[in-house]
């Protein structure tokens, strides 16, 4: 679902769909230093591990040093490789593979 917010411009979306957007962006990632989704998605497309996420939304740093937040951002960087993998090959790549 996350994917989807990052994916599809407002002009495309029902008032509906853009009031869930801005709930669902709004959602609190990071529960001890209060840093929602829509701060840590552009990191996670930034990012491959969970310390660069990190670093860049400023997770991971409060009380329980990412115990609660590391799990989520784990599985939105699964995601986003999951993603990656799942395209297909573009003529670029598909011809590196055969060298």
């Amino acid at each position: 679902m996350a994917w989807r917010a990052l994916s599809v411009t407002n002009k495309e979306l029902t008032k509906e769909e853009k009031e869930e957007r801005i709930k669902r962006l709004a959602t609190v990632v990071c529960i001890c230093k209060g840093i929602p989704l829509g701060k840590v998605l552009p990191a996670i497309k930034a990012c491959d591990t969970v310390e660069d996420v990190n670093r860049m939304a400023g997770t991971g740093s409060g009380g329980c040093h990412g115990e609660r937040c590391g799990p989520r951002i784990r599985m939105l960087l699964k995601k986003k490789h999951d993603l990656q993998d799942s395209r297909p090959a573009t003529r670029d790549t598909a011809s590196d593979k055969d060298e």
